[in-house]
């Protein structure tokens, strides 16, 4: 049954796609993770059941929404799995490798479902793959084939963008042409309410980088932190299949719609000649502003244990990774719309009810002997206890366990640690712990980037590992817990560990600190964080250490987080992220800045002192004061945001000390004003991303506050050379 037989029936699907699209994706998520599973253990007839049942699930389900492409591929996987559970044959590299294929193909056709689309994505070769299986053949390995009637009806239909290329770059796409490779238009589409639009596009070109070469980028990246485009477009040389591409992009989160068009000719399309004045970002500003890591998402087929397989295979070891067993949980899915609608509507609750105390504070300064006064605070005490308890049930609601991310790295590592020829096991740990799912949303291409450094360039070649005495299998750990009232997520790697001379010389070269500045080794190994910094002396198809490293640091610390990173040479290197908790409402700390009034958040706040102005001095540039025998460094809110300065200024000023991780500033403030809770409301894409500001609230007065960033404040004064 076709979707266009449901229609003739007068059976309209479209209000249950939501509910097959989360089934589905959960189900192939499980078939993925099993696979992998199954792939290090052997024959386990119990893991066989469950990826059987996964693969006739998903059939079912596809059958009864009339996705007929869908049916034919999990159909094939069905029967192929079915003969392993009955033991007619045994499991195989070259089984896992098609059933993974399988998994990634129908990710694909999902998306096209999700974004209302008629499927196209080819299968064929799939299916014809795992009938060879079945008859005792050697599969010929899977490509995703081209539809020449979709593509010939889409050229016709395409209107391509002007570029306005260049002279040299025009040449790099005729050569390319002449030479048969790929050339693709990229029009990729955000969603409507997307913030950080330079960042996905960011992002979009570090991956395309790792499967091709990215020519041009419109609108730049200038225009698109600046102006309202809800769209980017890319000229892409590339030679992996239209739907790689597509599919690569759609991972990346408030991206949701991919279009891959084949680019015409242009030695008969003038692509130079007009609209030069469109602002496009050239090869230059794509290397300086983007410092675009290659990102190689393809995955080359050698063998893994503990199938058969030649002694230089690798095999990625996934602590708690698997299929989930059949264990019963009374839930019910909620459309995340309507969960954001509803903290909002908490927030302005607990906006009101502040109001609401303040106002009833006033009026029993004004009439202390009034009754009806003291019902009124009394009853406003009552309904703030109501209100925690309704502000944290419902602040659960946005917590997501973060294991929702690690469970993307399996394959990942996987299929990485084959193309490098290296061994390594993933261990992961903390899946379980919970974070807001805004910053669940975001994290994943930052890890991701971050793990691609530790296999390519972290963990050591099986042969360099035995001469330096260590074991041939590399091991990366993914590891996160609570720290307080944050998130602590540690990527880490026994292998070579930074080169801190050689980051040295290069920064001494570069003018980023001087020939004879004294550095910490974590503030050596910082330094990757500046833009345009790297180490690796040739930049590979995965990554570059370095490489992006600014981009990683900048997508954080717009979640109000920091990067870290301890380094031991010969003995690897840890990256430490931590994040807060939520983004929602928060403790705060209210401090007084001449006229101005900040909010400090709480979880960051460790003490307050009064500090003579005379135990104040200055060392290297930055003020520092003495507290119980060790130093702290300071910063004036009045001088970090050029507030006018007071005419007179008293003996004694109040530091507000915050720390995040194992680093602590002191703030130079006025006066403090007391705690309170705040909801965090964004200041909007003209406002967003200003430096040291996290966002903005609402105090009981109706006046607006913002909120400081503590972490970016700790970045930019302890972490980041300021030039």
């Amino acid at each position: 049954m076709s979707q266009d037989d449901n229609q003739n029936m007068g059976v309209d699907l479209g209000e249950f796609i939501e509910f097959y699209l989360l089934d589905s994706q959960e189900q192939i998520e499980k078939l993925g993770a099993g696979l992998l599973q199954l792939e290090k253990e052997g024959e386990n007839i119990g893991l066989i059941n469950d990826l059987f049942r996964s693969a006739h699930s998903l059939k079912g389900a596809s059958g009864t929404m009339g996705f007929t492409p869908i049916v034919a591929l999990t159909h094939a996987a069905e029967d192929l799995l079915d003969h392993l559970r009955q033991g007619k044959m045994d499991v195989s590299l070259e089984m896992i490798d098609i059933l993974l294929a399988v998994t990634d193909r129908v990710k694909a056709m999902l998306a096209q479902v999700e974004q209302r689309q008629e499927i196209r994505v080819e299968f064929e070769d799939l299916a014809s793959s795992m009938r060879d299986l079945l008859n005792g053949e050697k599969p010929i390995e899977p490509v995703l084939a081209q539809n020449v009637q979709e593509d010939t009806k889409e050229a016709a239909d395409f209107v391509p963008v002007n570029f306005a290329l260049t002279p040299s770059e025009s040449e790099k796409v005729s050569d390319a042409q002449s030479l048969g490779r790929g050339v693709y238009q990229v029009d990729v589409k955000l969603g409507s309410n997307t913030l950080m639009k330079a960042v996905r596009a960011v992002m979009a070109t570090q991956r395309l980088e790792g499967m091709g070469s990215v020519i041009k980028l419109l609108p730049s990246i200038e225009e698109l932190e600046v102006g309202s485009a809800e769209e980017f477009f890319l000229l892409v040389l590339c030679d992996e299949p239209r739907e790689e591409i597509q599919r690569e992009l759609l991972e990346i989160s408030e991206i949701v719609e991919v279009v891959a068009h084949p680019y015409p000719n242009l030695e008969t399309e003038d692509n130079t000649a007009e609209d030069m004045s469109k602002p496009v970002a050239s090869d230059a500003e794509l290397g300086m502003a983007l410092n675009t890591a290659k990102l190689n998402v393809v995955s080359e087929q050698k063998a893994v244990k503990p199938l058969t397989a030649p002694k230089t295979a690798a095999e990625p070891k996934v602590e708690s990774a698997g299929v989930e067993g059949n264990t019963q949980v009374h839930t019910i899915r909620v459309d995340t719309g309507r969960m954001d609608n509803l903290i909002n509507l908490v927030g302005e609750m607990v906006i009101t009810r502040t109001r609401l105390v303040q106002i009833g504070l006033d009026l029993k300064a004004q009439y202390s002997t009034d009754n009806m006064v003291n019902n009124l605070n009394e009853a406003n005490v009552y309904l703030g206890r109501l209100m925690n308890d309704l502000q944290e049930s419902v602040m659960r609601l946005r917590m997501v366990a973060i294991g929702t991310v690690f469970n993307r790295f399996p394959r990942l590592v996987r299929d990485l640690a084959k193309k490098t020829g290296k061994e390594i096991d993933l261990v992961l740990k903390g899946e379980d712990t919970e974070l807001d799912k805004t910053v669940v949303e975001v994290i994943g291409d930052p890890l991701m980037h971050l793990i691609r450094n530790s296999v390519d360039h972290g963990i050591e070649s099986p042969e360099d590992r035995r001469a330096a005495g260590k074991a041939e299998v590399g091991t990366i750990t993914l590891n996160a817990y609570h720290e307080g009232n944050h998130i602590a997520i540690l990527i880490s790697d026994d292998g070579g560990g930074l080169d801190l001379d050689k980051i040295r010389r290069i920064a001494v070269s570069k003018g980023l600190i001087g020939e004879r500045e004294e550095l910490s080794e974590r503030d050596m190994a910082n330094l990757i964080f500046l833009p345009g910094f790297s180490t690796a002396n040739v930049v590979t198809d995965i990554s570059g250490r370095g490489v992006g490293m600014d981009v990683v640091k900048k997508a954080l610390n717009n979640l109000g987080g920091m990067v870290d990173i301890t380094t031991r040479r010969g003995k690897g290197s840890t990256f430490t992220i931590r994040l807060p908790l939520t983004l929602a409402i928060i403790q705060a700390l209210l401090v007084e800045v001449g006229q101005e009034i900040y909010a400090v958040p709480l979880s960051s706040v460790l003490e307050t002192l009064l500090v003579d102005r005379k135990d104040i001095k200055t060392v290297g540039g930055l003020p520092m004061v003495q507290l119980r025998g060790n130093t702290l460094p300071l910063i004036s809110l009045q001088e970090k945001f050029d507030l006018p300065t007071p005419e007179t200024e008293s003996s004694e000023v109040y530091v507000v000390v915050v720390g995040f991780g194992d680093k602590a500033l002191g703030l130079i403030v006025d006066e403090l004003r007391g705690q309170q809770e705040v909801v965090i409301k964004s200041l909007g894409d003209f406002l967003n991303n200003l430096p040291g500001i996290a966002g903005a609230t609402i105090l009981g007065d109706g006046k607006v506050t913002l909120i400081l960033d503590i972490g970016s404040l700790i970045q930019d004064v302890l972490v980041t050379r300021k030039v």
